[in-house]
């Protein structure tokens, strides 16, 4: 396929204003994006004695049970409801009430988490229902997630709906204004990330951490602390609902790249905790400000693809614009809360870059020939990168960090693939040269 006429067949940033209006590179897409079954599993293989149960076709159900089964090391607490076609034509209520039983009086666990997938949910099998009714009928709380991937194109509503269904296990708390709740981390040693370390300093404590660190007992007292600082957007609806259900505030502490941004954050958290934190944190500031200024030199006028990073597509687009790097593609799953602003300071720069979606790598080849990045953020095929000359940089360690080390990772990790990609051609040119002049002297 001609490359003009496969980018022509996408949209630009100028004529995005809605998720309709991002198209993908080819009609096949490969490898594609993840379902929100993995979602749910991601989030609820965390909480360490929840029972979850997954009702679906066989290839749903062992799939999810073979992600949970590696991921968790061989602990096995995902079980399965295999539905057949006299379940699909008929329904399958008696089979799930039977098992969800079966469960509850063999196994004895606090809570079951029972997971629709796409064929109960197209049929209009009443699993909700079904939940608020065995309430009455088995000792364990039952929180009922759909999954519904015909209606996105993502795993994200997934863990949105895992996290937010949480709240149902919640209860009501004397408040410790001295405690917070870290909401949406999937990552251990929170306890580690320069966020905690100035919170700990001033006397605060972590009430609990959802969902990396959490047991169905200890999701009890989550309305007991202060406040809840989110570190990832999947986890604002829980926020949300329990500021609504039990008035808990709450900060959006995200994987921010600017300044201003995490100054402002941390202001929020010093106002509502009545603590001063900022002044623990102007070395650090001082030295994102310096290295801002050497990406400045180093890179300016430099291009880059922003792939698949665990950060916000627009979010990083829109820093590396402000160090003078120029976008030519940026691919997404969709448009987000806050999009928006991020879009408009790209264009603030006059700059107008290809948007494609996310996960499609198989048509990126021709794609790299006729854009030329310097850079590609994000996970490909090295060898695709390093056989083009593009410098390719990965991010994944900034999903364990929150505040100015985010951005300072993020810096450090882009001046050092470059600064080694330029080592490395001047070696290959260097021994080339030798090579050549070897080879003159002979003649």
């Amino acid at each position: 396929m001609n490359t003009k006429l496969q980018l022509s067949k996408i949209s630009t940033l100028n004529d995005i204003n809605k998720t309709e209006d991002i198209s993908a590179l080819s009609h096949a897409i490969f490898p594609g994006t993840h379902c929100p079954l993995f979602g749910v599993a991601m989030i609820a293989s965390f909480i360490e004695d929840l029972v979850v149960l997954v009702a679906g076709t066989q290839e749903c159900t062992y799939y999810v049970k073979n992600f949970a089964h590696h991921r968790q090391k061989g602990k096995d607490n995902f079980y399965s409801v295999v539905t057949n076609k006299h379940d699909i034509t008929f329904g399958c209520e008696k089979k799930l009430r039977e098992v969800i039983k079966e469960i509850d009086t063999k196994i004895k666990p606090n809570a079951i988490m029972v997971v629709t997938t796409c064929v109960l949910e197209l049929i209009g099998e009443d699993v909700e229902g079904l939940g608020r009714e065995l309430e009455n009928e088995v000792n364990a709380k039952i929180l009922v997630v759909p999954t519904e991937h015909f209606k996105c194109n993502s795993h994200i509503p997934g863990m949105e709906r895992s996290l937010e269904k949480l709240i149902t296990l919640m209860e009501k708390c004397e408040i410790d204004k001295k405690a917070i709740n870290i909401l949406g981390h999937r990552q251990s040693g929170v306890e580690d990330t320069e966020l905690m370390k100035v919170l700990l300093e001033e006397g605060i404590t972590i009430n609990s951490v959802i969902p990396s660190k959490c047991t169905i007992e200890e999701l009890k007292t989550v309305p007991k602390a202060g406040l809840n600082i989110v570190t990832d957007f999947i986890a604002l609806s829980l926020a949300r609902k329990m500021e609504e259900t039990f008035g808990t505030p709450y900060v959006f502490f995200g994987k921010h790249l600017s300044v201003e941004r995490i100054r402002e954050k941390y202001s929020k958290i010093e106002e509502i905790l009545g603590i001063s934190i900022l002044d623990q944190l102007v070395e650090k500031e001082n030295e994102l400000n310096g290295l801002i200024e050497t990406v400045k030199e180093e890179l300016e006028g430099k291009t880059f693809i922003y792939g698949n990073t665990p950060m916000m597509a627009f979010e990083v687009s829109s820093f590396l614009c402000d160090l003078g790097l120029e976008p030519a593609l940026i691919q997404v799953r969709e448009l987000y809360e806050n999009d928006d602003i991020f879009i408009d300071e790209i264009k603030a720069h006059h700059y107008n870059p290809y948007i494609s979606k996310i996960a499609n790598i198989a048509p990126m080849g021709k794609v790299y020939d006729t854009l030329k990045p310097n850079f590609y953020i994000g996970h490909e095929n090295p060898m695709n990168l390093m056989k083009r000359d593009i410098v390719q940089v990965t991010l994944d360690d900034s999903t364990k960090q929150i505040g100015y080390e985010v951005p300072i990772y993020t810096l450090n990790k882009i001046l050092v693939s470059y600064r080694q990609q330029e080592e490395l051609k001047r070696k290959m040119t260097a021994m080339m040269s030798g090579r050549g002049g070897a080879a003159h002297g002979a003649v």
